[in-house]
């Protein structure tokens, strides 16, 4: 990886604002489909031309830019704060095993163990050191995602920002932990193989890896609509949007939560 200076720095937080932007109208037109979905009785929105409304939902991506965009931006940049701060905090083990991780990599898998077994103890007590950092950071992330995957939904849903989305999801996921635990190991059945596969035969055969990589956007697509679907369902009708003319007229016009 490049040294850290201020160009790369820059390089990163504009991919990450893009990134914020594009997801901002993407999560506003999500809400808006599941809104359109589920505040119709149900024999109505069977009936419904979903492959035309879907189409007629591309005016709301900018609209969703403008309105989101702040506090999608803070919430990925609060979870791009704590992978940089693993990443600090793994540099100096990276640095003493790059050599060695990298050169097993490029290693066939049968190989890989008896590659191993030539190390030094000294190798090998540092590269399972890394390794254990690297599994329990792993860890702790999939842990902290956990509780806030939720947020889109807080901020398109309820207008939070994206510090208040992110506590109220976890705040939801204590008050309901079987739910959510169970819905995220419905959609880690269908990600984790996909993601899985798409790895492997990507190596192999490049059409089949772009095959895999676009039923693992499916499955996140799926995630994303099972997320805003709970919401609706379980913690509340949408808020009305806060208006920047009059803000006070809007939060006059909200409904508690439950």
């Amino acid at each position: 990886m490049p040294a850290l200076e201020w160009r790369w720095a820059l390089f990163g937080l504009i991919l990450l604002l893009i990134f914020a932007a594009v997801m901002a109208g993407w999560f506003n037109m999500v809400a808006q489909a599941c809104v359109r979905f589920l505040s119709v009785p149900k024999t109505e929105a069977l009936k419904q031309n979903h492959v035309k409304d879907s189409l007629v939902l591309f005016k709301e991506f900018f609209p969703g830019i403008g309105q989101y965009f702040g506090p999608v931006a803070l919430a990925y940049s609060i979870h791009a704060g704590l992978l940089l701060a693993f990443g600090w905090v793994v540099r100096d083990l990276w640095a003493k095993n790059q050599a060695l991780v990298i050169q097993m990599a490029t290693l066939p898998l049968e190989q890989r163990e008896s590659f191993i077994k030539n190390m030094t103890l000294s190798q090998q007590t540092s590269l399972a050191e890394f390794s254990f950092v690297i599994l329990a950071g792993v860890g702790l992330y999939a842990c902290f995602y956990l509780l806030t995957m939720l947020w889109p939904t807080y901020i398109i849903f309820y207008n939070k920002n994206g510090w208040q989305a992110c506590l109220s999801s976890a705040a939801q996921f204590f008050r309901d932990p079987l739910r959510l635990i169970s819905l995220t190991s419905i959609i880690g059945l269908i990600w984790v193989p996909l993601f899985l596969l798409g790895g492997l035969a990507g190596a192999s055969n490049l059409l089949v890896g772009v095959v895999f990589q676009f039923l693992n956007l499916l499955a996140q697509v799926f995630f994303t609509v099972i997320l805003f679907v709970y919401a609706y369902q379980f913690i509340g009708k949408p808020l009305p949007p806060v208006e920047a003319d009059d803000p006070s007229e809007a939060s006059a016009e909200k409904p508690p939560l439950p």
